[in-house]
């Protein structure tokens, strides 16, 4: 049989002792060992942690106006208009200095008299502001005329004798007189219709008449029923065959009493 040796046999009890706990001093021991580590993690410095990334904070974009939006679409003037801006007025008033006043009508009757009338604007002016004739525009025309028969018969026979007077005896500002250096000459040449063309178109656009007014005799120049109106006619003459017309025209008819009842309105 073999002897074991005494301090093994010690270190076996002292191990039995400690799993046991049967050996006291050795609990304490034990219980050291872990008091002790404890303290040791209680007094260790903590472990520092990586600060956590800040997230930037993107705020989004304001709503833009729809006032804003517009006026950014909207065409802007060009820079090259300024100058010509600044001389439209300029420009304007120099092209209406070249123009005439034009006729009330387009076409028809009264524009045609306008064609007419070229043959008297060496007298009257071009805009019917005289020369060696009176003057017929701004309403001149229909002082010395106050009805279209006598305005007729002025154009057919001419001006009197120089020193005679002619026209409206109670005219406003006098009766007309002829003058020598502007006797007018008789235009029964022209012919009936051209003759009342050109009256209308005085009377519209010197005289500054309605054309509505003169509707009646429209419709008369329109009708080809024209007497012929020679040198000497008188007023009255003209007034009895446009009175004649009106009873075989009803559209003349109703527009001439139209223009009665307005007048005595």
């Amino acid at each position: 049989m073999v002897e074991i040796p005494d301090y093994l046999l010690e270190r076996s009890r002292e191990a039995r002792a400690r799993f046991q706990g049967g050996d006291g001093g050795s609990a304490e021991a034990s219980s050291a060992i872990v008091e002790s580590t404890a303290t040791n993690e209680e007094t260790a410095p903590a472990i520092a942690q990586a600060p956590e990334a800040e997230i930037e904070k993107v705020e989004p974009p304001k709503p833009v106006a729809p006032w804003v939006i517009a006026a950014k679409r909207r065409k802007k003037i060009p820079v090259w208009m300024a100058p010509v801006a600044l001389f439209l007025p300029i420009w304007a008033f120099m092209i209406w200095g070249t123009l005439e006043e034009p006729s009330s009508n387009e076409e028809g009757v009264i524009a045609a008299g306008g064609e007419v009338y070229n043959q008297c604007s060496s007298c009257h002016g071009a805009g019917g502001g005289g020369g060696v004739g009176y003057q017929l525009n701004e309403g001149e025309v229909l002082k010395t005329f106050p009805d279209v028969e006598s305005h007729i018969a002025w154009v057919v026979n001419g001006s009197s004798v120089a020193g005679t007077p002619y026209g409206d005896p109670d005219r406003e500002g006098g009766q007309r007189i002829s003058q020598e250096q502007g006797v007018m000459p008789g235009f029964s040449a022209l012919g009936s219709l051209q003759i009342l063309e050109v009256v209308l178109y005085e009377r519209v656009t010197h005289g500054l008449q309605s054309p509505e007014s003169l509707e009646a005799y429209v419709i008369w120049a329109e009708s080809g029923e024209l007497p012929i109106w020679e040198s000497g006619i008188s007023p009255q003459m003209i007034a009895g065959s446009f009175a004649e017309f009106l009873e075989t025209n009803a559209e003349a008819q109703e527009a001439y009493e139209e223009t009665i009842e307005q007048a005595a309105g």
